[in-house]
């Protein structure tokens, strides 16, 4: 994996500089007040006839925001990755950083970024922030049937959604290896996954708890102590009052979940909401 990361150090993106001041706490999050234990919409910026959807990415000072506006589904089109940088003590933008793509993910760092494309195979991408701007778009685990939602933590570990040899749906949720110098993905098993599609998740940077998208809402895993992931608990139905709910994303600070949901089967009224979570992430650990 590090080698390809730095094979992907290629020609630069038009970019802009952020400069090393500090947020203020009410700049934070678009200056948008911040929800409580009820989903609120995130305001974001979309051109007519788009909408916001698929997981977002906030960086870990807090200054840029990235999310994906998306034309239609399935599957997405016309989608591109934008961004909000907050310099000189304003947010400014949204800029397009990667037309074609959705779905951006940082590592802890955030000097990388993942990402895909939209088409029914998912193909995994990456960038490198460099400079002023970003590295040109490189594929990687090309040796992976599927690569879908690649995220690193603070332990170095890689986690995806891909097909593997021990495969329980169409899709599990897999940890990375590296096997003779090519990533595998090894399935992380029941009951975790189920014999549906594993698709869309978020799993803490420490690894504390896993988001899934479940074919009834979203819901907490966590780790047990002799290996392996506790089965799935719901996040309610006021969390999940759409149709369906998808793109999981928890900030940094554990302290707020974003996530894409709607309730008309037309995708008119789908957007990225946000909830406080981390008072219901502590309660559900000791839930059965």
């Amino acid at each position: 994996m590090n080698r390809l990361l730095l094979s992907a150090l290629l020609l630069l993106l038009p970019g802009y500089i952020v400069s090393s001041q500090t947020i203020p706490a009410d700049s934070l999050y678009l200056c948008q007040s911040l929800p409580g234990n009820n989903p609120e919409r995130f305001e974001l910026k979309i051109n007519p006839g788009s909408f916001a959807a698929e997981r977002i990415a906030v960086s870990s000072d807090g200054k840029e925001i990235y999310y994906t506006e998306v034309k239609g589904y399935y599957p997405a089109s016309g989608d591109t990755i934008k961004c909000y940088r907050f310099s000189d003590n304003k947010w400014i933008g949204p800029f397009n950083i990667f037309p074609g793509y959705l779905s951006p993910a940082l590592t802890v760092t955030g000097d990388t970024m993942y990402f895909q494309t939209a088409g029914s195979e998912y193909e995994t991408f990456m960038a490198v922030k460099k400079g002023k701007g970003w590295t040109r778009p490189q594929r990687i685990l090309k040796n992976l049937n599927s690569a879908h939602y690649l995220q690193v933590t603070g332990k170095g570990n890689h986690y995806i959604s891909s097909k593997s040899d021990s495969t329980t749906g169409g899709n599990d949720w897999c940890k990375l290896v590296v096997v003779n110098s090519d990533s595998v993905a090894l399935s992380l098993g029941r009951p975790l996954n189920t014999e549906w599609d594993n698709l869309d998740f978020y799993i803490a940077k420490d690894e504390s708890f896993i988001i899934t998208a479940t074919i009834t809402g979203l819901a907490v895993s966590y780790p047990k102590a002799n290996g392996g992931w506790t089965t799935p608990r719901n996040l309610g139905k006021d969390i999940n009052f759409g149709l369906a709910s998808w793109g999981p994303y928890v900030t940094p600070d554990k302290k707020y979940l974003f996530y894409t949901t709607g309730t008309k089967p037309d995708y008119s009224d789908t957007g990225i909401y946000w909830v406080r979570i981390d008072n219901m992430i502590d309660n559900l650990k000791n839930t059965k």
